[in-house]
């Protein structure tokens, strides 16, 4: 989503506005409660982001929706692809799902490292030159320089120099947990080969399910699907008790828009 063209005061506001409410969604496995993300939460995450975050004005009086900023002008946000060998579309669709629901799994675990930076594990779907497809998993990492991955643990220049102090080691904690989850589901998991750094619209088609920040998990997906979706039955059965919504969509932005996104004041 972009909104460069549209003139982007006249469509965001500062996303700190967002009241709370609160509902619940009950699984097999016990009950979560949703909730909106508060002010400090909404500051946190927007600190964390290299170009920020907003929210969007609701022109139907509505629940808002927020964007993640992903492009600034002409600088993109990057991640660690973890790329999967190429299969048929249909496999591709599949293994989208089946990794969305790892992903939840190891979120769960995640969360409990103590870290004070930000993870969002997004599975991806990118269509090869050979016409077969890429599904993998994505990484964007954005660790806190005040958190124990920078503070407790040495730098690391294998993501480090890239992502700032504390990503490699967030990185190498949920990998653990990744395929740690995996292996208690009794799925196979794709065939991983390669860990490289790619600019966000290299993946194509994003799908942006869950992230962490500290020791929060939010949703990002702006329909909840708790009827039909396993993941909230596996957030539920790994002790998760609450989840933040947060409905939102990647963006871009000019640098002018900055002040918006990411340097605008706390408010009152």
């Amino acid at each position: 989503m972009c909104l460069i063209a549209w003139g982007v005061g006249a469509y965001l506001s500062y996303c700190c506005g967002y009241l709370p409410r609160m509902a619940t969604i009950s699984t097999a496995q016990g009950a979560i409660k949703i909730e909106r993300p508060s002010p400090l939460l909404l500051r946190k995450l927007r600190s964390l982001l290299p170009f920020g975050a907003c929210q969007l004005a609701s022109s139907d009086g509505g629940d808002p929706k927020f964007g993640i900023v992903m492009q600034c002008d002409e600088k993109e946000v990057f991640c660690i692809k973890q790329e999967a060998v190429e299969c048929s579309r249909e496999d591709a669709t599949t293994w989208m799902e089946i990794q969305h629901w790892i992903c939840a799994e190891a979120l769960s675990q995640f969360k409990a490292e103590g870290f004070s930076g930000a993870y969002l594990p997004a599975p991806y779907l990118r269509q090869r030159d050979s016409g077969l497809w890429e599904a993998g998993l994505s990484h964007f990492i954005f660790p806190s320089s005040s958190g124990i991955e920078a503070q407790e643990f040495p730098f690391d220049p294998a993501f480090d120099d890239h992502f700032g102090h504390g990503s490699t080691i967030m990185l190498k904690r949920f990998l653990a947990h990744f395929k740690e989850a995996f292996l208690n589901s009794k799925l196979t998991s794709p065939q991983y080969f390669s860990l490289n750094i790619r600019p966000r619209l290299h993946l194509q088609s994003l799908a942006m399910y869950f992230l962490s920040v500290g020791p929060h998990i939010i949703c990002l997906r702006e329909n909840l699907r708790e009827e039909e979706d396993p993941a909230w039955t596996i957030l539920a059965g790994a002790g998760v008790k609450t989840v933040y919504h947060m409905p939102s969509v990647p963006m871009a932005i000019e640098s002018a828009d900055l002040a918006v996104t990411k340097f605008a004041p706390p408010s009152k």
